[in-house]
Formats: C-alpha cells, sequence, structure tokens
C-alpha cells in the first residue's frame, strides 16, 4: 500500500509540472511566476519527499513512524485537497487581479539608468547588513530587509546586461556585483534560502527582460542551464556549513569551509535535497503526533507570522517555530542548539487544525501569489517593480518545507523593505515616463488623473514648454 502511494505522489509531481506548462502555454500564469516557485517548493519538500519515505519507508532521525500507511493516506489526501483549493482560488480571484492592474506606471530605463539604480541598492543592501547591526530591535529586521535590497540591486543589473549580452563592460559590472551581494549575504549566513534568492533574482530579470519571448525550445535550455548551476551553487554552500551557536561564520572562514569541503558532505546534501529533507515523512509523523496527543495549536503558524516582529525581551513567551519546538517535543539529543526539522506544508496544517488552516493557508497564499504574479506581468516596463518581486524567491520555494509562518515573514519583509528603498532610487534614476503614460492612457481613451499622483505636478513643471504643452493636451482630452 505505501508503494501505491508513493506512486500516487510521484504521479502527483509530474502532474503538477503538467499544470505549469500548460498555464504558461495558454498564458494563465508565466512559466517564472511566484506561484510556480510555491508549487516548486511543495514538489521538492511534499510530494516527491513524501514518495521516498512511503517507498524507502525512511524519514528524519526521531520522526520515526509507528504505521507508514494511514498516516500516508492522510498526508497524501491533504496535500491533493490543498493544491487543489489553492489553485482553484489562484485562478478565479478576480477582485486580487484588478487590484494588481489598477497602478502600473512607465518608467525611463536605459542601461546606464538601471546600472545606476542597481547598484546603489547594491549598496544600500550592503550598509543595511553592516551598517545597523547595533541597533537594538531593528537589528534583526535588517537581513531580510538587505537581502531584499540585493536582490532587486542584482536584478536591474542583469537587466541591463541582458539588453547587450556582448557588452562587457556591463557583464563585468555583473560579475562584480553578484561577487558582493553574495560576499555580503555569506557573512553570518546558515541558511541557503538568501542565497539561492540572490540567483534567483537574475533568472527572473532575465526571463521578464527577454526569455519569455523566446519559443520553448529556446526557453527551456537556458532554465534548465540557470538551475544546473544554482543546484551545484547551493549544494557546495550546503556541504560547507557547520551548526551550532559557536560556529565562526565570517566571510573568510565561510570561503575557506567552501574550498576545503570533502566528498562525504557533498554526497551527504545530495541525498538531503533528493529526499527533500524528509519534510514529506515530518509531516507525517505530526499528523500522527498530534492525533495521539491531541496538542493541536489552531492557526499557529498564521499566530506566529503576526508576532515575529515583537522582539522577545517584550514577550518572552511569544511563539516559537514549529520546525524548532518539534524535535525537542520527539527527543531528538545530540543536535545543535539551532537545530530545527522542516515540517513541511502538511505537518503544519495538521498541527493547527487541518480543517481551519487548510482554506485560510490556501487563501492568503493564493491572494499573496496571484497579487504578485499579475503586477509583474503588467510591470514589464517597469523594471524596479519586477525586481522587487523577484527579491525573495528563495523564501516562496523554501515556504513548502517550513518553517511556513517564519518563510512567509521573511518573503514580505525583503519585499516591502525593497520597495521602501526603491521610491527613493527610481526617483533618481528611473523616473516615471509621463510622456508615454499620457499616450497610451490616450490611445485606450482614458483619462489620465495627475491630481492622483502627487509627484506628477512637480516633474510636469520641470519639462520644457514644450512637452508641458503636450502633457496638458493630452490630459484635456
Amino acid at each position: 500500500m505505501t508503494t501505491i502511494l508513493g506512486i500516487y505522489l510521484i504521479v502527483f509531481s509530474i502532474a503538477l509540472i503538467v499544470i505549469m506548462r500548460g498555464d504558461a502555454v495558454h498564458e494563465r500564469c508565466p512559466l517564472l511566476s511566484t506561484r510556480n516557485y510555491f508549487l516548486t517548493g511543495i514538489i521538492l519538500f511534499q510530494s516527491s519527499s513524501g514518495a521516498v519515505t512511503l517507498i524507502l519507508k525512511e524519514t528524519e532521525r526521531g520522526a520515526e513512524l509507528n504505521s507508514f500507511v494511514f498516516p500516508g493516506l492522510v498526508f497524501c489526501t491533504i496535500l491533493t485537497i490543498f493544491v487543489a483549493v489553492f489553485l482553484w482560488l489562484y485562478r478565479s480571484m478576480g477582485f486580487v487581479e484588478r487590484f494588481a492592474w489598477a497602478r502600473t506606471r512607465i518608467r525611463k530605463s536605459s542601461q546606464s539608468r538601471l546600472l545606476a539604480a542597481g547598484l546603489l541598492m547594491t549598496l544600500i543592501g550592503v550598509t543595511l547588513r553592516f551598517g545597523g547591526a547595533g541597533i537594538p530591535y531593528i537589528a534583526v529586521l535588517l537581513p531580510q530587509l538587505s537581502a531584499g535590497c540585493l536582490g532587486v540591486g542584482i536584478a536591474l543589473v542583469a537587466t541591463a546586461w541582458v539588453r547587450s549580452v556582448f557588452n562587457f563592460a556591463i557583464a563585468l559590472v555583473l560579475v562584480l556585483s553578484l561577487a558582493a551581494s553574495s560576499a555580503t549575504l555569506l557573512v553570518g549566513a546558515f541558511g541557503r534560502r538568501e542565497i539561492l534568492g540572490l540567483f534567483f533574482s537574475i533568472v527572473w530579470a532575465l526571463f521578464y527582460e527577454k526569455w519569455r519571448y523566446m519559443p520553448a525550445t529556446r526557453l527551456f535550455p537556458r532554465l534548465t542551464g540557470a538551475m544546473a548551476v544554482l543546484s551545484i551553487a547551493v549544494l557546495v554552500f550546503s556541504a560547507s556549513r557547520v551548526g551550532g551557536e559557536d560556529a565562526d561564520r565570517s566571510l573568510g572562514q565561510q570561503l575557506e569551509r567552501i574550498t576545503q569541503i570533502e566528498w562525504e558532505n557533498v554526497e551527504a546534501r545530495f541525498l538531503d535535497a533528493v529526499s527533500g529533507q524528509f519534510a514529506g515523512g515530518i509531516s507525517m509523523y505530526l499528523f500522527e503526533t498530534r492525533l495521539k496527543d491531541s496538542a493541536y495549536d489552531p492557526l499557529h503558524s498564521l499566530a506566529y507570522f503576526a508576532t515575529l516582529p515583537i522582539p522577545r525581551d517584550f514577550w518572552p513567551g511569544k511563539y516559537s517555530g514549529l520546525g524548532a519546538t518539534a524535535p525537542d517535543e520527539a527527543g531528538v539529543t545530540g543536535v545543535p542548539d539551532e537545530f530545527s526539522w522542516g515540517p513541511g506544508l502538511v505537518g503544519h496544517l495538521c498541527n493547527d487544525i487541518v480543517f481551519l488552516s487548510l482554506p485560510i493557508y490556501a487563501f492568503i497564499l493564493a491572494a499573496l501569489f496571484k497579487y504578485m504574479d499579475v503586477r509583474t506581468m503588467a510591470s514589464t516596463r517597469d523594471p524596479m517593480t519586477v525586481a522587487i518581486f523577484g527579491s525573495a524567491l528563495g523564501q516562496a520555494l523554501a515556504m513548502p518545507r517550513g518553517e511556513l509562518g517564519l518563510f512567509g515573514f521573511n518573503l514580505l519583509a525583503a519585499i516591502v523593505g525593497a520597495w521602501f528603498f526603491s521610491l527613493l532610487v527610481s526617483r533618481m534614476f528611473l523616473p516615471v515616463d509621463r510622456e508615454a503614460e499620457y499616450e497610451e492612457a490616450f490611445d485606450a481613451g482614458e483619462e489620465f488623473d495627475i491630481a492622483a499622483d502627487l509627484d506628477a505636478d512637480v516633474e510636469v513643471e520641470q519639462e520644457g514648454d514644450q512637452s508641458r504643452a503636450y502633457s496638458r493636451e493630452r490630459v484635456s482630452l
């Protein structure tokens, strides 16, 4: 029976891939979208991981199952229902789509402007990473804000490069920016999501600037090559990681460990990747455990998300992550203090009372990813907005593994932080192209409301007399 369930999960994974490809072909959802990164995370950390557990009957140490049949059957049922509800909500949220399309901009984005904006965003990201480390309570948010700004910066530089791929000067700037951003994220790093997200932001920028116009025969080899490079980079970094609070995670030590990794560590990390770090098996374990002890925690992930910004000094007993508390409950010993499990999406749903959490979480996630994807597609002439929504894709990919509330918070913190600083950078280097917007509104037979845009008057006054006359003529029409 477990083998049949495992085969079902493999077929389920293939079905999700077919759905993603079909939606891209029929232009219902871009191939590179936040939704598809999330679904890819489900494939890696839930369906494929669950298949490994059920077929091989192996799971994480401490998360052993008394029987694989009933937990596996429930796991398959919950996962299938969640994905079906999530996809249905994503496709039917017309109100979110209208809201996302309501405010789009056209920006002046020459290569020189993109380079200047990208380098400034990168500089802001580096400054946030190191400049505010001693600020009480604020410092804990700076890594997420920094990662978001660095992702936006490297995406803007990549956008400038892909417009002229044989411009070696811009290519050199891209390489140097990537090296500086990677070095910044390596300092003090243990998790892989920020590093992964940095590389994802480059692929994201290339796709929305140029690759999305390519036929599948040319697009898939590029995506495959990009993902292969990313996989190798993440595998090497994973094999070099050292746990423990006293571990030296300075840049020098991180680079030294990367150059001295042992094959056994690479092999172990590869097995972790193939098994999805046994997140599927841990999800089954959490279902079985909660069924026995009834220690459910209603909407824990949502509460954890909402209370994360509150300093623990103010609230010592505030929510802790399920991934951190579950190993202690299971009696796992001989691991570093920061050791945690990936509870898996289904594990979070079971812990949070599945009948309550499944519809609520499916609705929130579908609305979030729908807005981000539609806003990205509507902003293809606004490279800054495209870059912002591609700045935390590592968090979206990791959410199905868990910690769900933490990764969701990190994703929004990175995007909001990047958006905040982009307001300044865009005003300096990527101003709104008023004349292009007026022309488009006129051609569409729409009125262009300057009064709704507080900075429109300032920029219009700064334009020449001819431009001003042209603009007023369009508005009056």
